[in-house]
């Protein structure tokens, strides 16, 4: 019998519930499995037990928190992280990580393209 392939693993980190739902609810029609955290904690135990390909951060968290859960992102999880950001100007966190309006019409492209260059 042949082998179903899992879908590829989305962490969705946002304070606001509404929008951590309406996230997984776009994400989950498009595909993929969605794993929501909304704190660093929660971000921590994901990486360690669930197997991520990209974490999405929301524009609801300050930006210090925002460092914090990227740095996590980065030391345990080792997957690009895409930052949401809304009306102003987003603060990367790292160079190398992406960033993008927060529409949901448009960041699926954004997270299926940056998950085709990572395979």
């Amino acid at each position: 019998m042949p082998q179903r392939k899992s879908k590829p693993g989305i962490l969705v980190v946002s304070r606001d519930p509404q929008l951590c739902h309406l996230r997984k609810k776009v994400l989950s029609s498009a595909g993929f499995a969605v794993i929501p955290a909304s704190n660093l904690q929660e971000v921590t135990a994901a990486c360690e037990k669930q197997r991520i390909h990209l974490a999405m951060i929301g524009h609801s968290l300050r930006p210090a928190e925002k460092r914090r859960i990227a740095n996590a992102i980065k030391n345990s999880c080792r997957v690009p992280v895409l930052q949401l950001h809304h009306d102003e100007d987003p603060e990367l966190v790292e160079s190398t990580q992406a960033q993008h309006p927060d529409q949901s019409d448009y960041f699926i492209e954004t997270v299926k393209e940056i998950l085709r260059k990572l395979s």
